[in-house]
């Protein structure tokens, strides 16, 4: 009895192990792969390959900014939108000056909903877009009840991080499909990796994009059209400029990664795999939250976030 019990478990063990692996080395292997074919191989460059133009929301600093650089830097035009003018007309100069490609500023608010689409669409459609950079989000001043958010924080939480994704794919995939071409980068969070009290909303948000991203991918496939999901963990932007503030010099604040240290790891992933962390240490991270059951991830997030329930934004 004993010994078929016991076979028993190592096949449960060996599944498991096995399935751990996949879902954990799936990315690392690809991005092995894809390195050693651009060496032998020549590459196209990504104007060629996706489209003439990229367009990053939330692009007016912090991550956004930075996948802004990195496609100029590959010589792709760029489109930045966001809700601060000032910041973005800043950005294109800086961006026109040191990669000498064109820019394109768009303003808009994606708190303000349905009304935004109509401007953007008129901006973005006669234009030949090759990636589009789904990143801009909105996040807690710090951790919080359900109950204590604000009820336009509510609202605005759904509408920029699950309604801006949804409605800038639905704008733009059909134009991808119909060339047979194009990319979609579209940024969830670490936190999606399982229930995050005190950040419940935000984090749920980042499901969502992490599995409407997973479902578009296989949709756009047969159109060569590649969609690929990022979950960053902490980077140091305004988002997370209050852990930086209430934790500078202990061991919270040095987990933030500079935006430049992380978007050149993400950008290097450009092309070579559906689903990234963008940064190794986030990696292992995500690998090591999803070696354990549920329950341990509810209780890792849930210590996390409550330390962060009395620190206070500033930005």
């Amino acid at each position: 009895m004993w010994p078929f019990v016991c076979a028993i478990l190592a096949l449960i063990g060996a599944y498991c192990s096995i399935c751990w692996l996949y879902e954990n080395l799936r990315t690392p292997v690809s991005l092995v792969l894809h390195g050693i074919a651009q060496l032998l191989l020549p590459q196209k460059p990504f104007s060629e390959k996706y489209g003439e133009w990229a367009v990053i929301t939330g692009a007016s600093d912090g991550i956004g900014k930075g996948y802004a650089e990195y496609l100029a830097g590959r010589r792709m035009n760029i489109v930045l939108v966001a809700r601060n003018e000032n910041k973005l007309n800043r950005v294109a100069e800086e961006i026109q000056r040191k990669y000498s490609v064109r820019t394109k500023v768009v303003v808009a608010d994606f708190a303000n909903g349905e009304a935004v689409y109509e401007h953007l669409a008129r901006d973005l459609l006669p234009r030949d877009v090759g990636i589009l950079v789904n990143n801009v989000g909105l996040s807690y001043d710090r951790g919080m009840c359900m109950e204590e958010l604000p009820k336009k924080l509510v609202w605005d939480l759904l509408t920029v991080n699950v309604a801006s994704v949804t409605m800038l794919c639905h704008l733009l995939v059909p134009a991808m499909k119909q060339r047979g071409r194009g990319l979609i980068i579209n940024i969830s969070s670490l936190s999606a990796a399982a229930p995050a009290p005190y950040l419940s909303v935000y984090a749920a948000a980042k499901v969502y994009v992490r599995n409407f991203s997973m479902a578009l991918r296989e949709e756009l496939r047969p159109h060569r059209v590649e969609v690929q999901t990022v979950l960053p963990g902490f980077v140091r932007t305004n988002m997370t400029a209050f852990v930086a503030s209430e934790y500078d010099g202990k061991a919270a604040s040095k987990q933030l990664v500079r935006v430049d240290d992380y978007v050149r790891y993400a950008g290097f992933t450009i092309g070579k795999t559906d689903r990234t962390c963008g940064y190794w240490w986030h990696g292992l991270q995500y690998a090591g939250l999803k070696l354990v059951p549920e329950f341990v991830r509810v209780f890792v997030l849930q210590t996390i976030y409550s330390h962060l329930r009395g620190t206070k934004k500033n930005v």
